[in-house]
C-alpha cells in the first residue's frame, strides 16, 4: 500500500474533434475497454471516466465527445460537456488526427485553448498512417499554432508512443490522495462495461 502523503492524483481530459481517437486512446491507457470505440462520429456522448493505477499515481482520464462546431441542441450539449471537462482537468490532451491535420474542428479547438490562455499537452495520433516528413510538417505548423507543454506523437490504435506518454502523465500528476479505490476502472456502471 501506498502512503497517502506520496500519493497522485490527476484528472486528464482528452479533447479533440470527432474520431480523432480519443476512445481508443482512454482504453489504451487504462488497459481495458471503459469507452465505445467506432467510426461512427458521437459514438461518445457524454463524459466517460477511465481510471489507472500506475506507481503510486491515480491517473483519471476524461473522454470526452468530439469538439465541432454545434448545429441541434444535443449538439450543444455534447460540446458543453467537453469543454466542462477540460476545464475540470489538471491536464488537457488535445488530440489532433494526424491523416487530417489542422481541420477545421481543431483549429476551433486550438482557437479556443488561446482564447483561454489554456496550456495542453499535444498528442498527435495516427502516426502509423502519415508518411514522416508530413508529420513533422504537421508538428511544426501546430507547434507554433499553440501553447503546448509536450508534444507527443502516437498511435493509439497500436500503442506506439504511449509508454512515453503515460510516462509523462504520471510524473506530471498532482500530489494527492487518491479518488477512486484502487480496483476501479471507471465510473460507469458494470452493466454498462459489460456491454
Amino acid at each position: 500500500m501506498i502512503d497517502r502523503s506520496e500519493q497522485r492524483c490527476g484528472f486528464m481530459a482528452v479533447l479533440g474533434a470527432p474520431n480523432v481517437g480519443k476512445s481508443t486512446l482512454v482504453n489504451r491507457l487504462v488497459g481495458t475497454k471503459v469507452s465505445i470505440v467506432s467510426p461512427k462520429v458521437q459514438t461518445t456522448r457524454t463524459r466517460v471516466l477511465g481510471i489507472r493505477m500506475e506507481q503510486s499515481a491515480q491517473l483519471v482520464f476524461i473522454d470526452t465527445p468530439g469538439v465541432f462546431v454545434p448545429k441541434r441542441r444535443l449538439d450543444r450539449a455534447m460540446v458543453a460537456s467537453a469543454w466542462g471537462g477540460a476545464a475540470d482537468a489538471d491536464r488537457i490532451l488535445l488530440m489532433i488526427d494526424a491523416t487530417k491535420g489542422i481541420d477545421a474542428d481543431s483549429k476551433m479547438i486550438l482557437d479556443k485553448l488561446r482564447a483561454q490562455d489554456k496550456t495542453a499537452l499535444l498528442v498527435i495520433n495516427k502516426i502509423d498512417l502519415i508518411d514522416k516528413q508530413n508529420l513533422l510538417d504537421l508538428t511544426d505548423r501546430l507547434s507554433q499554432s499553440g501553447s503546448f507543454s509536450d508534444i507527443f506523437m502516437i498511435s493509439a490504435q497500436t500503442g506506439d508512443g504511449v509508454k512515453d506518454l503515460l510516462a509523462r502523465l504520471v510524473e506530471s500528476a498532482p500530489l494527492g490522495p487518491w479518488m477512486y479505490p484502487e480496483d476501479q476502472i471507471s465510473d460507469m456502471p458494470s452493466r454498462l462495461l459489460a456491454a
